[in-house]
């Protein structure tokens, strides 16, 4: 062919096939990267909720005459989900002491709100995820720790 003549196109050429893919592949790619970070936040917040039980427990078990509702409140400072001294929204703080071998138990739950929630929910049905922890400790000090 000359210098100045091209090809003719085809007629039925491939040139928006790159934007059908993109356009049927990315719904896809944005659930896998949201899930990821769900899963993430998820992973972290294990790791907050039992610390915070654990702190929780250590809490009750050197003192002997906490109430549950203080328990509850130093469990919530453990995990930064509010300000110190604030009671934190959807953590949810149970302590219970055993008298027959006098340790102390606390139980930490939070409702953890998946980023994908609707389209979770569609499909499996556990949004909000319960993310739960517990912490047992012997009862050091003469007393009744996690009265009400």
């Amino acid at each position: 062919m000359g210098k100045g003549l091209r090809a003719c196109p085809e007629i039925g050429g491939d040139s928006g096939q790159s934007v059908v893919e993109i356009a049927l592949s990315l719904p896809l790619l944005l659930m896998i990267l949201l899930g990821l970070a769900d899963g993430a936040r998820a992973y972290y917040l294990a790791g907050i909720v039992a610390n915070a039980a654990r702190e929780g427990v250590s809490y009750a078990a050197r003192n002997a005459g906490v109430t549950q509702a203080q328990v509850a409140q130093r469990a919530c400072d453990a995990t930064s989900l509010a300000a110190f001294g604030q009671p934190c929204a959807g953590l949810q703080v149970t302590c219970s002491v055993s008298q027959v071998d006098a340790w102390v138990t606390v139980v930490v739950r939070y409702d953890f709100s998946l980023i994908t929630g609707s389209i979770v929910q569609a499909a499996f049905k556990v949004n909000p995820l319960p993310i739960r922890a517990d912490a047992r400790f012997p009862i050091l000090i003469v007393g009744n720790p996690c009265a009400s």
